[in-house]
């Protein structure tokens, strides 16, 4: 039967079954090390581009992970001996049977700094190689993040919440979602103001892309479903998260057992936690994942926070070079900022950029994004409070010269919108809508589009370049139907209309605005 060492050499002679081009340089090539931890290289070869090649050759999968360790061992003495550049070298590794093989070698493709392609050998009745096929790279695992807006079912009595606790397992189970935390809160404090003490919190994890399909199935999901509202100049249309479906549905098939209802953040869970509420239990839907992985502390901290800070504030650092960290941090931004197309894909937009300069530029995030406009106008023109959206991620690239790539974002005023109590309130108790957090959930998202837009206000998004002995360099980037991004130069038509020029023209409503906000006792806390 033939062996690995038949299999090399047949190769050395026939290496275009391996890759067109390549140029046989030596088989068993010695790897000498200082420290004894040596080996031999099965085929080296050049490319037709002069890029040496690392040929690894297994008949079988059985030591799977010896493979990957001594491809590793010999790709870093390779570059160490000889003073090669990464990108002046590659590796391929052959393998008749991939069974044990895949999975390893998926992970080890992903994480090395190097090119690296794995093939199956197709051997003929007496194993000898006649062709080769690319191997399709096993599955990435996906990251668990928590969506970030929660149901809070609330209970007049205890009898009432154990229904409707029973009830709530069924409905997740129909729809199959696997993937949540429900918390029972009871109110043990000493205000009589707390009319229901007996609460259901509901969490869901944002879904994985393996599970889409079938809770979208189980939610009747169309693949164009959109809601959109009217208003005196246009149409705005928005669609709903599969989360908020799901949060929507769970909600509708509770209705009848519900004495009332609230939206959760991690700032209302942590605000409950700290005025009288305890967390009597938690039940997980994955039990296995809690019983082995996570207990209950830490199911209430993965609840509360993110990364460096919470829902609505995001800071931390990375680099392209270390790339776990970098399309980690990538993955979590796009999470965080769910709902604002513009800042979300400008963000990603600028991390390819930032990674396309220089894999060695350091970046910094801190952003500000809360959810409530009104909340937000009414501290900053009534209180002196920012609590206004805000983005900054700054790149700081290494080089002669040094450079640096400052994105930033914030809310700006269209210049044309003049609002007035009437136009933001329709007629309704403004009291009313500044208790807007009572509505179904589903409305949220819609409801805070719509007030940006009575209000005339957008995001905005720039960029800024700095570089040494130069004026900054700004360009407003602009979000296409297709979801690609463009620059514009910044000129006297594409500016900034700030949120002072807004003051200075809306005198007599933000006025109003102090009135009536501060009459609401929560809205100023």
């Amino acid at each position: 039967m033939i062996n690995e060492a038949d299999i090399r050499d047949f190769l050395t002679q026939n290496l275009d079954i391996v890759e067109p081009n390549l140029k046989f340089i030596k088989k068993e090539f010695s790897l000498e090390n200082s420290l004894g931890a040596g080996g031999r290289i099965d085929i080296l070869a050049k490319d037709k581009f002069g890029f040496f090649v690392i040929i690894e050759i297994k008949k079988n999968d059985k030591t799977a992970r010896q493979a990957l360790h001594e491809l590793q061992k010999y790709m870093a003495l390779f570059k160490t001996n000889y003073g090669l550049a990464t990108h002046k070298c590659r590796c391929i590794l052959l393998s008749t049977d991939w069974h044990e093989l895949l999975v390893p070698f998926s992970e080890f493709s992903r994480v090395v700094d190097y090119q690296i392609d794995g093939y199956q050998l197709i051997v003929n009745e007496e194993g000898i190689p006649i062709g080769k096929k690319s191997v399709q790279l096993a599955p990435e695992g996906e990251e668990k993040f928590i969506f970030p807006r929660h149901n809070i079912f609330l209970y007049e009595i205890i009898e009432n919440r154990e229904i409707a606790i029973e009830k709530l397992e069924d409905i997740l189970r129909e729809l199959e979602i696997t993937n949540y935390y429900v918390l029972i809160i009871n109110y043990e404090g000493d205000s009589e103001n707390v009319i229901y003490p007996f609460a259901i919190y509901l969490v869901l994890d944002i879904f994985k892309a393996s599970e889409k399909e079938r809770i979208k199935k189980n939610l009747n999901m169309l693949d164009d479903d959109s809601y959109e509202f009217d208003n005196e100049d246009e149409d705005i249309h928005i669609k709903p998260l599969f989360e908020e479906e799901a949060l929507s549905e769970i909600t509708n098939r509770l209705i009848g057992l519900i004495d009332t209802m609230e939206v959760g953040t991690s700032e209302k869970l942590q605000g409950m936690m700290s005025n009288g509420w305890h967390i009597n239990k938690i039940y997980p839907g994955n039990q296995l994942f809690k019983n082995l992985l996570i207990n209950d502390e830490e199911i209430i901290k993965e609840i509360i926070s993110f990364e460096g800070g919470n829902s609505v504030i995001y800071t931390s650092v990375t680099t392209p070079k270390i790339q776990p960290s970098w399309k980690a941090t990538s993955e979590g931004l796009k999470h965080f900022l769910y709902g604002n197309d513009l800042w979300q894909i400008g963000s990603d937009w600028f991390f390819k950029q930032v990674e396309s300069v220089s894999r060695e530029a350091t970046v910094n995030f801190r952003i500000y994004y809360g959810y409530d406009i009104l909340f937000s106008l009414y501290n900053y023109f009534c209180r002196g409070v920012s609590y206004l959206p805000t983005l900054e991620i700054v790149a700081q690239i290494p080089g002669e010269p040094n450079k640096t790539i400052i994105l930033v974002g914030s809310l700006e005023w269209d210049g044309h919108t003049f609002p007035n109590v009437d136009s933001i309130f329709n007629k309704n108790n403004p009291l009313d809508i500044f208790y807007k957090q009572k509505l179904y959930f589903k409305e949220e998202e819609l409801y805070e589009l719509q007030m940006m837009h009575k209000h005339g206000i957008e995001y905005s998004l720039f960029e800024i370049t700095i570089e040494q002995n130069t004026q900054p360099f700004i360009k407003r980037l602009e979000l296409e139907e297709d979801d690609t991004i463009s620059l514009l130069p910044i000129t006297d038509e594409v500016g900034l209309i700030s949120l002072r020029d807004f003051f200075l023209h809306n005198r007599g409503y933000i006025e109003e605005l102090c009135y009536i906000g501060g009459s609401c006792f929560h809205f100023v806390s």
